[in-house]
């Protein structure tokens, strides 16, 4: 069982790129998993390698180049196990490149991207206004249970990989109540070396599918589908070597809950405060729900 993180951005090239497009192979381990299938924001991740290693590989003028934002069409819902990513280069650009990746199984595509690739913002920001986030501490406080530690985590197999603690003022739905639909928390990649440069660059894209759909504080229970996510690398976030833990603190939110669809909004933010990802996914209520 491969539990690193720096598994999911280790993808091997199918034969030499040509004709301005290369394939990819990577493998999914069942730890990355929300009951059988894979969990969206572990597949971003693999999409993101691809994206990367094929700018790489078919020229990409910028070596600092890195993903910038991710925008994926979930078909069907991938098995843990190999995948095959096309990706094809449809601009090369001094500022910014645009790519488009398939992740196929089975001979049939499950998930379609665009990825852009330019270089991550940096330095102080000109402006930065409060979010769901901002007051949390910077770390989670002494004897925070694990999420996954708890029923969840028979669900959920992230938590091999991970480390996740709720604010738990904020998670009514723990306690068989009902509250305003936003969750929070902290994380933290549990095994992998956190200083690694595709481990703090990537671990975000993952960090922005993690809450547990904040419906669930509305009573609404059971596997909530993602129809589309959109995801925003804003910058690679600072883990400072005399703060090894690594926590970044994220928040989902709602504005309006449909009768069939809802869309879920994260922000991730790293242990100064910057915001290193957003995103947004439309995903349907659960069956049972509706």
């Amino acid at each position: 069982m491969s539990t690193d993180l720096s598994s999911l951005t280790s993808v091997t090239q199918l034969g030499s790129p040509s004709d301005g497009g290369a394939t990819y192979r990577a493998t999914i381990d069942p730890v990355f998993t929300i009951g059988p299938k894979v969990h969206g924001g572990s597949l971003q991740m693999v999409v993101a390698a691809a994206a990367r290693q094929a700018y790489r590989d078919l020229g990409g003028p910028d070596p600092e180049a890195g993903v910038l934002a991710i925008a994926s069409d979930y078909l069907l819902a991938p098995d843990p196990a190999e995948v095959d990513v096309q990706v094809s280069l449809i601009k090369t650009g001094r500022t910014v490149s645009l790519a488009r990746v398939d992740v196929r199984q089975h001979d049939r595509t499950m998930v379609t991207s665009t990825v852009t690739l330019g270089r991550p913002d940096h330095g102080d920001a000109h402006y930065r206004a409060e979010t769901p986030v901002s007051d949390l501490p910077v770390e989670p406080p002494a004897g925070s249970v694990d999420l996954y530690s708890t029923p969840m985590g028979n669900v959920v197999h992230l938590g091999a990989a991970l480390d996740v603690v709720l604010d738990m003022d904020k998670f009514p739905a723990a306690r068989g109540e009902k509250g305003e639909p936003l969750v929070r928390g902290w994380t933290r990649p549990k095994n992998a070396d956190r200083q690694a440069p595709g481990v703090r660059a990537d671990f975000p894209i993952l960090v922005a599918d993690l809450s547990p759909p904040v419906v669930m504080n509305l009573g609404m229970f059971g596997w909530a589908p993602t129809v589309q996510l959109t995801t925003y690398l804003r910058r690679i976030p600072d883990i400072a070597q005399d703060r090894p833990d690594g926590w970044l603190r994220f928040a989902a939110t709602t504005s309006e809950v449909g009768h069939g669809m809802f869309a879920e909004d994260h922000v991730v933010l790293d242990a100064t405060g910057a915001t290193v990802a957003q995103s947004r996914q439309l995903a349907l209520i659960p069956a049972a729900s509706q």
